[in-house]
């Protein structure tokens, strides 16, 4: 046996993270970019880059990309913080009250949440009553949810985690797993650390970003190394094939420029889906989802878009236009840097969060400030990054903003708004 060729295989780009086949086609390739999210606190700092490659399984149709970087430094010292959005606060709100109207919880049943972050959602349960545990390996973040009060296990979650869970608090009523699937390099791991804490009562929620909004909306942007896997209706089915759960029903969210949700819970006889569930998955093959020919015309879709916002951003500074960004999100990394965009065409980017303020976009020189920091610059033109809460964003510039300013976005296509 040729050992060495075997260690050289590499899950992602050579097999398959889920069903472990060899039939991935390539759908876009973004080429050697830094870590979206590990923002640097020099301008001097060179990051390392690894290579961005979004590949299809065409027999399970999840998409992915290769493991090149440990999730150790991916998630244990993390920026992104969940609470920091108005939308997103607000979503999970609704959420939460959703599920009390809809779950008959009995004194002591209690939820569970994967990838807590900083309590923003659990909190709204702790309110009411009902008891809750976290799981956030980020350390940093993690002691944010501690502080209001909610128990967090700081580790990554996986069959091993949800062993020691069973054993210490039995089994959820609720689990919720909202963008996290996408996150773990493991994806079987963690599905069946799930499977062993669904218990015949338990309810599965699961959210995340759509692969089909990606190809249809031109979100490339989303694609960075954080996301290990890109989810539709197709690829859900197949992960749960053979398992001991089942996928219930499907729903369309707004949320994150347009999410799936996904219910789970025990296997049972005589299972039909839904009509809604139905025509999402109708949705995928019309739209030639997994069609290698239909991600060929994507790639130079993107190419152009990539192309178009640097020559934007050219004739702004020709035009003698100061231009700022808003939202150092991860998207925000990928289109700079996919863009190759430097410190000379956009002077900063604004952000929210106390967590990225003061950092730098890596590779770029371009540093992230505050809101106010950025106003008190007077800038002409803003071009939004984070455009899954684009009307939040544009409402917190017209409010701070004492003169008229041009609000740019760029995915899905490029729009200029007064």
């Amino acid at each position: 046996m040729n050992w060495c060729y075997l260690v050289s295989k590499i899950r992602g780009r050579d097999y398959c993270r889920a069903c472990g086949g060899n039939s991935l086609f390539s759908a876009l390739n973004l080429g050697y970019q830094p870590i979206a999210n590990e923002l640097v606190l020099k301008p001097s700092v060179k990051s390392e880059v690894f290579e961005l490659h979004l590949k299809i399984c065409s027999d399970c149709k999840l998409g992915q990309i290769q493991d090149v970087v440990a999730p150790e430094r991916l998630f244990e010292d993390y920026r992104y913080l969940s609470s920091v959005s108005i939308s997103f606060n607000a979503h999970a709100m609704t959420f939460v009250s959703k599920c009390i109207d809809e779950i008959d919880f009995k004194a002591g049943e209690w939820v569970l949440e994967i990838a807590s972050n900083d309590g923003y959602l659990l909190k709204h349960f702790l309110k009411t009553g009902i008891q809750v545990l976290g799981i956030e390996p980020s350390v940093n973040v993690s002691e944010i949810s501690r502080k209001l009060g909610i128990p967090t296990i700081t580790e990554f979650f996986g069959k091993d985690t949800a062993r020691n869970i069973l054993e210490k608090y039995g089994t959820p009523r609720l689990i919720i797993a909202n963008n996290v699937l996408a996150h773990v390099p493991d994806i079987n791991d963690f599905l069946d650390g799930i499977e062993l804490l669904t218990g015949e009562q338990t309810i599965v929620s699961i959210e995340n970003p759509s692969l089909l909004n990606i190809l249809q909306d031109n979100q490339f942007d989303s694609i960075y190394h954080e996301h290990y896997s890109y989810l539709s209706a197709h690829a859900i089915e197949k992960l749960l094939f053979g398992r001991g759960i089942s996928l219930k029903s499907i729903e369309k969210i707004d949320i994150h420029g347009g999410s799936l949700r996904y219910t789970i819970s025990k296997r049972s006889k005589n299972e039909k889906r839904n009509e809604m569930s139905d025509a999402i998955f109708e949705a995928e093959l019309h739209a030639n989802l997994f069609d290698e020919e239909e991600w060929i015309a994507f790639n130079y879709r993107v190419e152009k878009l990539g192309s178009d916002f640097r020559n934007l951003l050219i004739e702004l500074q020709q035009e003698g236009k100061k231009v700022w960004g808003f939202g150092a999100a991860a998207k925000c990394c990928t289109l700079i840097s996919y863009a190759g965009i430097k410190q000379d065409l956009i002077f900063g980017i604004a952000d929210s969060s106390s967590e990225k303020q003061g950092r730098f976009i890596p590779n770029s020189g371009i540093q992230i400030f505050s809101p106010e920091e950025m106003m008190k610059d007077h800038p002409e033109s803003v071009i939004v990054f984070a455009w899954n809460v684009f009307d939040e964003i544009a409402s917190v510039i017209r409010k701070l903003s004492k003169q008229s300013l041009e609000i740019w976005r760029v995915i899905p296509k490029i729009e200029r708004f007064e």
